[in-house]
């Protein structure tokens, strides 16, 4: 079942908002050494750099599921009328 973007309370919708910036940060520090914007030089900075995409896709998955999960408690009590 889809819950239309207008549906959704402005707190959850913010969330949503931050949830998919950190989506594609996380994508773009997974490719960061595939096209090059991330030069590390040790292998420190390439751990340093798998934590922050790993602490990204972790707050993007965590926002996600207790957004939707806040979404199904807030929806409308009664059906719209056509």
């Amino acid at each position: 079942m889809c819950i239309s973007n207008r549906q959704l309370d402005p707190k959850t919708r913010r969330r949503m908002v931050i949830a998919n910036i950190s989506f594609i940060f996380a994508l773009l520090l997974l490719n960061s050494e595939r096209w090059n914007w991330v030069h590390p030089s040790s292998q420190f900075e390439l751990n340093w750099l798998d934590a922050f995409t790993g602490f990204f896709f972790g707050l993007y998955i965590a926002i996600m599921l207790f957004g939707l999960r806040g979404a199904r408690r807030c929806r409308a009590s009664e059906p719209e009328k056509l």
